[in-house]
């Protein structure tokens, strides 16, 4: 199998949470680069955050204020705060931004491109 998922390994990047202003948004610690929807982002803190339309997800590195917007596919819906979280996906040694968990319940899978490079 060509990709695996570490849950485990990478979701270790949201090691570094720390609390936003809405429950729509978090922040994580990326030590490695990763890409989100195709486009390479680097290693550093990210800020994570669902924008309108509801469906969009936007990342955004804090040191450059560099941005990426995704659409996501909604995959559930819990009540309640929960912890924000994120799912990275593994081809050959990099990695793509494949679900984000955010802290209101609501959780999206993102698209990730066939060629990780």
């Amino acid at each position: 199998m060509r990709k695996s998922i570490l849950d485990v390994a990478l979701a270790l990047f949201a090691s570094g949470l720390a609390g936003a202003a809405s429950t729509g948004e978090f922040r994580i610690k990326a030590p490695r680069p990763f890409l989100v929807g195709g486009t390479a982002m680097p290693a550093g803190l990210y800020n994570i955050e669902q924008v309108s339309p509801a469906e969009v997800i936007q990342v955004t590195n804090t040191t450059t204020n560099s941005s990426v917007m995704v659409i996501g596919s909604p995959i559930s819906s819990a009540f309640g705060d929960q912890t924000g979280r994120v799912t990275f996906t593994s081809s050959d040694g990099k990695y793509a931004l494949t679900q984000v968990f955010l802290r209101s319940g609501v959780s999206f899978g993102l698209p990730v491109r066939a060629e990780i490079r």
